[in-house]
């Protein structure tokens, strides 16, 4: 796979998202698990089956009800790419059985326009970005974006990244629905005409049920994750009426173990966002995994572990997949090149966002992204910056023989390195003993350092986060790649 201003406080930002998650409606499967067993809920992209697999858990399905496309269904109208809430148990030997399995669409509708660049098809008002990780339907043919044409009727399964962008775990054509329906960020609510905009899209709702949501008085709808259905469906629409409305959570109130896959869609602090509409609340005792604290932000995806108490999930693992910071100088472009990096290249695609405008060789840029090879990095984020001097590179460790790591690719000699520069999980000094006893193949490391004489030296090495693995899940795309996938 390749791929704010919302709450003005934490009070009130969460005081609406765990009355949602609290509440009933859409978004999510319903029935409770055995009391005498431990309550496991987990929501994410199927991986695999035998059973049911997603977020590196498999669930036992003997006895389960199933909702598919919010229909009752059976385990046989499921497939890998669909986006599931699985609410069950997990007994004391930690074999997990699910009571319930609920499927649902994040876009429905017909296709309004296909870029040139092919990568993206736009639904209902929403920009659906297609990349190695969409699966496609065997409905399509070729199963690729050229298998699809302007006004076929599409189901996505996939996560809204940010506001009327959807990241594409899987695309099935379908016949013209009766009601479509579409899963994104209110902008612009009104409550006076009854109308508000989900990017693209303005949605009347004069007419909707929509019980389960907040008090709509003035513009308060703002900012939250919705489901909204209505008509028409066609590829002309502009404006949709809506016949129902629902905020997009998970539909219990508690869990012991919980586990959500998606993007950040509410951020408040990095003690406080929300994923796929659920409320997370991180605290001393959180593990961040492939990155730091620092690197949440709204549209960032990935995974969050924890337990859920009244509609709200406090963090035990955040889970980073995007886990490669580089900053540096260009010396090429299509792909990047980086003064002082080889022979690492990064390349961009639909997802990459461009801050500060076009790059061109001599610019210094910094890179957010992911492993996609030994020495090749895929970007979600490229950002022009100011002149410096300084070359940053992280990633995950491919070998380590004291003095030297290397980093995708790159041989980082540490023998130029001051004692006091090794260091720790939150800049902790420990020195180069304790660095090298450390550092394991997998192992997150940053190192700092400048080119001299048109040698790279090196200045400073850490360990990021707290429990470090080479696979990680926060990230800017969708399906995990096969290596990445947890059994």
């Amino acid at each position: 796979m390749k791929r704010t201003t919302l709450f003005a406080t934490l009070g009130a930002g969460f005081c609406v998202l765990a009355a949602l998650s609290c509440s009933g409606g859409g978004g999510g499967g319903t029935g409770a698990p055995s009391a005498t067993a431990t309550s496991s809920v987990s929501s994410g992209v199927i991986t695999g089956f035998g059973s049911v697999k997603l977020n590196g858990k498999e669930y036992q399905t003997q006895n389960t009800s199933f909702v598919v496309d919010g229909q009752p269904g059976s385990q046989n109208d499921l497939k890998v790419g669909m986006v599931v809430t699985v609410n069950g148990s997990m007994s004391s030997t930690g074999t997990r059985t699910a009571t319930t399995i609920t499927q649902e669409d994040v876009v429905e509708g017909a296709i309004q326009t296909i870029p040139g660049t092919n990568d993206r098809i736009v639904v209902l008002g929403q920009t659906v970005l297609i990349d190695d990780g969409t699966a496609f339907d065997n409905s399509i043919a070729p199963p690729n974006i050229s298998g699809l044409v302007v006004g076929d009727f599409v189901e996505v399964n996939g996560f809204v990244k940010r506001k009327g962008l959807i990241i594409a775990t899987l695309i099935e054509k379908k016949i013209s629905p009766a009601i479509c329906q579409v899963t994104g960020v209110v902008e612009n609510h009104n409550s006076g005409t009854q109308t508000f905009t989900i990017r693209g899209l303005t949605v009347n709702y004069g007419g909707a049920v929509f019980n389960n949501m907040p008090s709509p008085a003035g513009n308060a709808w703002n900012d939250l994750l919705v489901e909204v259905k209505g008509t028409p469906c066609d590829r002309f629409t502009r404006a949709m009426n809506a016949t129902k409305i629902e905020p997009e959570r998970i539909n219990v109130p508690d869990a012991a173990e919980i586990d959500v896959e998606g993007a950040i869609t509410l951020f408040n602090s990095t003690a406080s966002f929300a994923v796929n509409g659920v409320p997370v609340v991180t605290n001393a005792n959180t593990i961040f995994e492939g990155g730091v604290a620092g690197d949440l932000a709204l549209g960032v995806e990935g995974e969050v572990e924890g337990a859920l108490t009244n509609g709200v999930l406090t963090a035990k693992e955040v889970s980073f997949r995007d886990n490669v910071e580089i900053e540096g100088d260009v010396t090429g472009v299509a792909p990047f090149t980086i003064a002082g990096l080889s022979p690492l290249t990064v390349a961009t695609d639909a997802q990459t966002t461009f801050i500060n405008g076009p790059v061109a060789v001599t610019d210094r840029i910094r890179v957010r992204g992911r492993a996609t090879g030994p020495n090749t990095v895929i970007a979600s984020e490229v950002e022009k910056l100011s002149p410096a001097a300084q070359v940053i590179l992280e990633g995950t460790v491919q070998s380590v023989v004291n003095p030297n790591v290397t980093v995708l690719g790159v041989l980082i000699d540490t023998s130029p390195i001051l004692d006091s520069n090794f260091k720790g999980p939150n800049d902790v000094v420990i020195g180069r003993t304790a660095f090298f006893s450390a550092v394991k193949v997998g192992t997150l490391v940053k190192a700092k350092g400048a080119l001299s004489g048109g040698l790279m030296l090196w200045s400073e090495i850490k360990i990021e986060g707290a429990n470090n693995k080479a696979c990680v899940k926060f990230s800017s795309g969708s399906l995990p790649t096969a290596d990445c996938r947890r059994t």
